[in-house]
């Protein structure tokens, strides 16, 4: 089953799995090494992921394990507050495609799910992240996709306690810190 999230954590050689993401509506190649023959699978994404870890655990990246901190990377979850010094964040994992159809039929969820993406969040585990100061976000100020601006991370704090949190989003991770925050628009 593959996500659109990624990070690093630390898995058995024979196990890994690379997940590569590339640009909106682009493809992401996930190779997955056996021992017999490597399978290749290709699911288009709808998200802006940049970047190249190895597979999480879970078969998805999406769970990093029980430490408060995240690997660098990008993940997916929900923004739950925001402050000028960091933000509190709720993991999930993102599912496009037919790993959509797969993970909601395992959860038990409406099979193909509406609108072509199923969000898991199966860990209540709200993290606590320091924002880099040179952070920028991209978000929806009225909602809809065609309000985008990119603005920096302390414009953002001021700005979205007027249209309120809650909504899914991308972190990407360096050395700790978030660095870049993108919503994710959903109909």
């Amino acid at each position: 089953m593959v996500a659109a999230c990624t990070g690093s954590s630390v898995v058995s050689e024979t196990t890994v799995s690379v997940v590569t993401v590339t640009a909106l509506a682009t493809s992401t190649t996930v190779t997955s090494p056996s021992s017999t023959t490597p399978t290749t699978t290709v699911v288009t994404t709808g998200t802006p992921p940049t970047t190249t870890q190895p597979d999480g655990p879970s078969g998805s990246g999406c769970t990093p394990g029980d430490g408060v901190t995240l690997p660098e990377g990008e993940w997916f979850g929900t923004v739950v507050s925001a402050s000028q010094s960091g933000i509190e964040f709720d993991l999930a994992c993102w599912f496009e495609g037919e790993s959509a159809v797969e993970a909601a039929a395992e959860d038990g969820a409406e099979s193909p799910p509406p609108n072509d993406y199923y969000v898991r969040n199966d860990n209540p585990q709200i993290r606590s992240l320091p924002v880099s100061p040179d952070t920028e976000v991209t978000w929806y100020p009225t909602g809809d996709p065609a309000s985008e601006i990119v603005v920096a991370y302390s414009e953002w704090v001021d700005d979205v306690t007027a249209r309120g949190l809650g909504y899914g989003a991308w972190l990407d991770i360096i050395d700790g810190e978030v660095v870049r925050i993108r919503e994710q628009w959903v109909p």
